[in-house]
This record gives C-alpha cells, sequence and structure tokens, in this order.
C-alpha cells in the first residue's frame, strides 16, 4: 500500500508542476499531461513492486528516486503537444534544466553523504561495540580452566557438508524444490515428526547446534502448482543426520511464505507471499530489514525471523532496533526488541553489521588520525564463524595487529542475539598461522604419507576456517578438511594455538586428538624453559593399573582400567607402537581433562 500512495503522489505532483509550469487550456495538452502522469506513476510502481526499496527519510533510494522523477518530469514537461502537424515538440532550454536540476540532487546526495562519513564520527563509530568484558586469556587460570567454547558443543559439520547430506536425500523433491540458506540455530525442540520418506522420529535437542533450511518453489510455476512448500530440512551440526520433515506433532507443514532476496527472481514464493513483500505491506514499507533466517521454536515449527534496523548517523550507521518474527505458515507478523525476543530467536545482528563494528572498534580507538605511531590498532581477521559458548550462539573472530607483522591479540566472540562482546586477549600464533602450519603438515596413514599441501593445490580437499577451543588445557585450533567432490569431512586437525608445529590430523575426532596429544607431548619434552614445562606437567597424569578390557579395531586400541571404569582409554597403533603388547597391568600418561574417552600419551607395559 504505501509504494501504491508513493506512485500516486508522484501522479498528482506531476499534474500539479506541469499546471504551474505550462498553464495547459486545451484538452489534448491535459491528455498529454496526464498520460504521462499515469505512465511515471505506473513505473515506478512495478519498479518498487518488484525492488522493495526502505522509504525512510534516513535511507537513500527515496531521494534518488525523487531526483528521477524530478529529471522526467522536466523532461516530459519539455514535450508538448504543438498547434501544427508536426507532432511533438522539444524545448532545448528544459532540457538543459532537466540535466542542471539532476546534477544539484546529485551534489546535494554527496553532501549529505560526505556528512554522515564514518570518520567525521569515529568515537561514536568505537563505541557502537558494546565490548562488555576482557579476559586475558594468557594467565595461568585461563591457560588450565578457561573454556567459553565447550569441546562438547564442537560444530563438526560445516555447512556444505550437511547441504550435501539433505541433496543426497531430496530425490524427486529436486524436480519442483531448492534448499534455502541454511541458518545455525542453538535448538531446544521437543517434538514428534515425520520425514518426507514416511519415517517417524523423536526429536529432542538441548541447546544443540542444528542447521535449518526450508525447500524453496524453484520456479514460478512449481509456485503457481504446488502454492505452500510441504517441508523444512534439520540437520545436527555435530553428527550430520539429517532430516526434512513434512510433520510435526501430527500436523502437516505448510510454508507459505518464502524469501528470495534477488530483485525480479522468480526462486520463492510470488507475489503477496513473498515473505519481504509481506512484511513491507504490513507496517514495514519505512523499515530497513535485513538477515532472512529460518529458525525452529520449542515444538518444531518454522519461523522467520528478520532483523529491523535504522540509521543513527545521517543516512550510515545502521543500528538494530529489533527483529520481527513471522509464522511462514500463516503469515503472522510479531515485532519484538532484541531483549524481549522469543527464546527460541538465536540470530538478530547480521554478520556483516558485527564485523564492520569490530573493524571500527579496533581502528577508532584514539579518532581517525594517527599522524605519528600506528601502535594499538587492532582488525578482525578474514571469516566468522557461528560456535556455540555456555551462554548462547557467538560470531567468532580472531583479532589481530593491524601494522606491522599483524601479531595475534586475541579473538572476540560477539552475541548474535544481543550483539554483546567479549574481547579475550592471548598470545601466540594467529588464524592464518594456524592455517599454514595445518596445510603444511602431512598426515600418515601405515606407510602411506598424505601431503595435505599437495592434496590442497591439487583442490581435492579445501580447509574450513579455524576455530579457537581449549582441549585438555590447551589453547587450540580446530579445522576440517573437506573433500571438494563429495563434499564429507575426510580429516579433523588440531593445532596448538601457543606453539607453531604441534599438529594433529586423523580421520576422526578421536584419532585426530590422539595425535595432537602425541604431538604435544613431543613437543613438551624438547622444551628449553623449565618455567613452560612446570606449567604445562600439571596438566600431565601418570597412572599404573590393571588392565580389565582391551579392544582393537584397525590401528585403535581401547582401554578400559580397574579404578576408571567409567572412562575410555584409547591411542593408535602407528603413535605408541608398544600398544599391541599384551599386558595385565600398565603405566599410562595423559592430558588432564573431564572427557570420559582419554587420549593416552605414553603407554608401558609393567609384566
Amino acid at each position: 500500500m504505501t509504494y501504491f500512495i508513493f506512485s500516486v503522489i508522484l501522479v498528482l505532483a506531476y499534474i500539479t508542476f506541469n499546471f504551474f509550469a505550462e498553464k495547459p487550456e486545451k484538452k489534448s495538452s491535459w491528455a498529454w499531461i496526464i498520460g504521462l502522469a499515469l505512465v511515471i506513476g505506473g513505473a515506478f510502481h512495478i519498479a518498487n513492486y518488484f525492488i522493495m526499496p526502505t522509504f525512510a527519510y534516513d535511507c537513500w533510494p527515496v531521494y534518488i528516486e525523487m531526483i528521477i522523477f524530478t529529471a522526467f518530469s522536466i523532461l516530459f514537461t519539455s514535450m508538448r503537444v504543438s498547434d501544427g502537424d508536426t507532432g511533438l515538440e522539444l524545448d532545448n532550454d528544459a532540457i538543459r534544466h532537466t540535466f542542471f536540476g539532476g546534477w544539484i540532487g546529485v551534489a546535494l546526495l554527496g553532501l549529505a553523504s560526505l556528512y554522515t562519513w564514518d570518520n567525521l564520527h569515529t568515537q561514536f563509530q568505537r563505541n557502537l561495540l558494546e565490548v562488555k568484558d576482557t579476559v586475558d586469556v594468557r594467565t595461568s587460570n585461563g591457560n588450565s580452566a578457561f573454556s567459553p567454547i565447550p569441546v562438547e558443543k564442537m560444530k563438526l559439520k560445516p555447512v556444505e557438508v550437511a547441504k550435501r547430506n539433505v541433496l543426497n536425500m531430496m530425490g524427486d523433491l529436486k524436480n519442483t524444490f531448492e534448499l534455502s540458506a541454511f541458518t545455525l540455530q542453538s535448538a531446544t525442540i521437543h517434538c514428534d515428526v515425520e520425514t518426507y520418506d514416511g519415517k517417524k522420529y523423536r526429536l529432542d535437542y538441548d541447546n544443540q547446534l542444528v542447521y535449518v533450511s526450508i525447500l524453496e518453489f524453484k520456479n514460478f510455476w512449481t509456485w503457481k502448482t504446488q502454492k505452500y512448500s510441504p517441508a523444512y530440512v534439520l540437520v545436527d551440526a555435530a553428527t550430520g543426520e539429517a532430516y526434512i520433515i513434512t510433520k510435526v506433532n501430527g500436523e502437516d507443514i505448510q510454508i507459505r511464505y518464502t524469501h528470495e532476496a534477488a530483485p525480479f527472481s522468480t526462486v520463492g514464493a510470488n507475489f503477496s507471499y513473498n515473505l519481504e513483500r509481506h512484511l513491507r505491506s504490513n507496517g514495514f514499507a519505512s523499515t530497513i530489514l535485513d538477515d532472512f533466517n529460518v529458525e525452529i521454536d520449542e515444538n518444531g515449527r518454522p519461523f522467520a525471523p528478520v532483523t529491523t534496523l535504522k540509521k543513527v548517523v545521517g543516512m550510515s550507521t545502521p543500528q538494530v532496533t529489533g527483529v520481527a518474527v513471522v509464522d511462514i505458515q500463516t503469515g503472522d507478523i510479531k515485532w519484538y526488541k532484541p531483549q524481549d525476543a522469543p527464546s527460541f530467536v538465536n540470530r538478530i545482528y547480521p554478520e556483516w553489521l558485527v564485523f564492520e563494528r569490530i573493524k571500527n572498534w579496533g581502528e577508532y580507538p584514539n579518532g581517525y588520525f594517527h599522524w605519528t605511531n600506528n601502535d594499538g590498532l587492532l582488525q578482525p581477521c578474514e571469516g566468522m564463524d557461528i560456535v556455540q559458548t555456555k551462554t548462547g550462539c557467538c560470531y567468532y573472530v580472531g583479532i589481530q595487529a593491524k601494522t606491522g607483522t599483524f601479531d595475534t591479540e586475541g579473538y572476540m566472540l560477539v552475541d548474535i542475539r544481543t550483539g554483546a562482546a567479549t574481547y579475550y586477549k592471548r598470545d601466540g600464533i594467529s588464524e592464518a598461522e594456524a592455517i599454514n602450519t595445518i596445510t603444511n603438515s602431512n598426515y600418515k596413514r601405515g606407510k602411506t604419507e598424505i601431503v595435505m599441501a599437495q592434496q590442497l593445490n591439487d583442490s581435492i580437499l579445501h580447509l574450513t576456517e579455524p576455530i579457537f577451543y581449549n582441549i585438555d588445557g590447551r589453547n587450540t585450533f580446530f579445522a576440517m578438511f573437506v573433500a571438494n567432490a563429495d563434499l564429507t569431512v575426510k580429516y579433523y586437525a588440531f593445532c596448538s594455538a601457543d606453539s607453531k608445529g604441534v599438529v594433529g590430523i586423523g580421520e576422526n575426532l578421536m584419532q585426530a586428538k590422539a595425535a595432537y596429544n602425541d604431538a604435544y607431548n613431543r613437543h613438551l619434552a624438547n622444551k628449553a624453559s623449565s618455567k613452560l614445562q612446570t606449567t604445562d606437567k600439571m596438566l600431565v597424569v601418570t597412572l599404573e593399573a590393571e588392565v580389565l578390557e582391551k579392544v582393537a579395531e584397525n590401528d585403535a586400541y581401547y582401554l578400559r582400567l580397574k579404578g576408571q571404569e567409567d572412562k575410555i582409554f584409547y591411542t593408535y597403533s602407528n603413535l605408541l607402537p608398544e600398544i599391541r603388547w599384551s599386558s595385565k597391568k600398565v603405566k599410562i600418561t595423559y592430558m588432564k581433562t573431564d572427557d570420559k574417552e582419554i587420549a593416552i600419551t605414553s603407554y608401558k607395559a609393567l609384566d
């Protein structure tokens, strides 16, 4: 409705403009003016209907459209019906005035843009990032106990792997539907579901990372035939288990409102069922909309939380005002402030906005100009990821020095729901150095040595962005090698964030962790600093115990020991060849951990 009213205003403005400019008296002149007015109004309405610009005083589209409208108005006013038989006449002076007026409008927009230039508001830009706390991971307490990202919440399946798993399950659905963008959500869900293949499951998730996607209509004709999408997709981010869910608690899934960001695209729902158009038509035409996602509530119902923003410095610097939560089955819309949003809504702050704020926070500690000293300037590392912390989902991004050797300074966790940030200072290597260390390490499979760098250079594998974890009290980066051919995880990799060259790679998580423990143990033995040795040795546990059970699976060996019946100790024969020897009593060492499955770092038979 807003776009229609805007078009009517343009029609009336054009008629009024011509009335005062030309004072037409003949019917032919009035017919020409009214006809052109309707053409202009109709053209703007059609364009706005599909492009869906934000009509607000602090947004550019309304001003750009007014400049274009003014230019067309002057140009068309110079065209009039002649008194003779020559048809239309052109007023060359009016045409020159058109271009002159257009340049004046552009100049005014340029001045407005200059006023909103970020560099004139540096302190304000820096303070937009709410850094609630700064934690020094370099302290002894940090090294031994600090763990903001729980290891049990690790995301073990990258989004491309999750998507491939679903595509392999879709079958004939691929002829009609496409998968929307995957949203990573920390989900608490308790419901009964039925999947596309007719199987029934009970979903019980408690703050577990899952990917959510919906089936988008492939084109206009499938939308017109189907009218609604019959399923959404749920993938466990840890195990990769995927479900194409068609029923929740006995009710059919009927998704009618979907979103496709590209203007004039035929993918997804069309006309009033386009999610953005539905919002624009229901009170959000003057609101900046961003970050269209899909998330699942506690009862398994799909919703689309859409972030709403406004500009806080002229026509720049967006600020989150809330979230519009749309029931994509019924179309019901409810708007909330960030602090009042339903608990199932994870993502309110867009990734691009958070990255920009971190960038400004690091760049403007003392204003824009730094004539003599650039020390102390920070910048976010390339690549952001969503991780699950003890308090909720956060954006993870490394922080490094902006000048010099770009040394690592730490990392930042920003709550994707509230925008609150915590800055963790640390020493050691950066994400970029971790990538270099991991890619230049080789993996031994029996007598075969696999050169990881060559696999990457040949485009056989690609490496995911490294994430910082606390692994058994050690600052560690974790990444995965994914096969380009079938998008499966081929290798897992752990890399010390404190010491270069300490890397463990394996074909499963336990094997990689065991290799990492072995590499770390070897590194520990070669350290020259006694102070560091003392600190690290406090993490090493030595145990002598009777062997209750020993199981071998290929090159993996698992032990159950007397007095430690609730734990499984494991290693691999390529790391500790002596594990092959049978013994009733053993002496082992391992790194202190609360895990129930513990990697052995040394092994000795005592009989």
